[in-house]
């Protein structure tokens, strides 16, 4: 699960608590914190799909939308699971003889690289087809071949997807709050006024 955690300037706050009711202060953060992850689930489904090396309406049913706060819990989040994906729908392809041949796409480290199994073949069944190999020297059983899911390209140490996350939720933030809190003391008759310049 990725949660959003920022810092913020706790003075600020203070000023606009004393300005603001409880419940539209809360409800500024609230609609700061949903807009803030709501964005940044976006930046980090597209790396994700990057990271496995498929389109971004390949996974997104791997990826569920922003859990969004309530007025008891003040967090968003949203979690990658263990969707299974064809390796066909990366671009690998197989031959015979030959097997497989295809490519890794690795932001989170690594590099990209590529791959071959050479005794893979095509297997179809219930509409679909996918990548298999035989788990022993018998016919059966067979073993699906399959890409990294959005899960490992999320939560693995260092992920590209959980940096951008990061980032991107910090930055949202940093600009959604005042302005939604700014909304609050508009919509409470309490206008802002700019401090004077010490300057």
């Amino acid at each position: 699960m990725a949660e959003l955690t920022v810092t913020i300037d706790g003075s600020k706050l203070e000023k606009w608590a004393t300005e603001l009711s409880a419940r539209g202060m809360r409800n500024a953060i609230r609609r700061a914190v949903d807009k803030s992850a709501t964005a940044a689930r976006k930046i980090a489904l597209d790396i994700i799909a990057k990271d496995i090396g498929v389109p971004k309406a390949r996974i997104k049913d791997g990826v569920s939308k922003v859990k969004r706060t309530t007025q008891t819990n003040l967090s968003a989040s949203f979690t990658a699971n263990k969707m299974r994906i064809n390796m066909l729908a990366t671009g690998a392809n197989v031959s015979r003889p030959g097997g497989m041949t295809g490519s890794t796409y690795r932001l989170t480290g690594g590099g990209s690289a590529s791959l071959s199994i050479r005794d893979a073949f095509l297997v179809s069944a219930n509409g679909g087809t996918f990548i298999a190999i035989r788990r022993s020297k018998s016919r059966l059983p067979i073993k699906g071949v399959f890409a990294e899911t959005p899960s490992t390209a999320l939560g693995q140490d260092g992920a590209a997807a959980r940096k951008a996350w990061d980032k991107a939720a910090n930055s949202e933030l940093a600009t959604r709050l005042p302005q939604e809190i700014q909304k609050q003391l508009l919509a409470e008759g309490l206008p802002y006024s700019v401090p004077p310049d010490s300057d």
